[in-house]
């Protein structure tokens, strides 16, 4: 996880007990659709092998978000050699909903651009 510090260069995002309100926010904000995804995936038996998500959370010069925009892609383990079960659109598109039910994401509010996106990889 990275954040776009000051000087304008992406810089490793490390916990730490000094770290703002702000961007612990904003790491719980991710975290809560990550868990979202995965638990649904889980519901749905979808095997994931692996989760990479861009996520960007556009702010006012006072720090109140305006938007929310997340894509996340997922990777299924392979059931075979060679053979991967692909998720259908419908699939997709229940875990993309479900995400959208992470309470954090519920409480922003209504006048937040929320998209988030989800799709799945070769």
């Amino acid at each position: 996880m990275e954040f776009l510090a000051d000087g304008g260069l992406w810089e490793p995002q490390q916990l730490s007990i000094t770290m703002p309100g702000f961007r612990l926010y904003l790491i719980s904000l991710l975290l809560c659709q990550h868990f979202y995804l995965v638990a649904n995936a889980n519901e749905r038996q979808i095997p994931l092998q692996q989760v990479d998500a861009d996520f960007e959370v556009t702010t006012s010069s006072d720090w109140i978000v305006s938007s929310v925009v997340g894509d996340f892609r997922i990777r299924i383990e392979q059931l075979a050699p060679g053979e991967s079960a692909q998720p259908s659109t419908d699939s997709i598109a229940f875990l993309e909903e479900r995400m959208k039910l992470c309470p954090i994401s519920r409480n922003l509010p209504d006048n937040v651009i929320k998209n988030i996106h989800l799709s799945a990889l070769a």
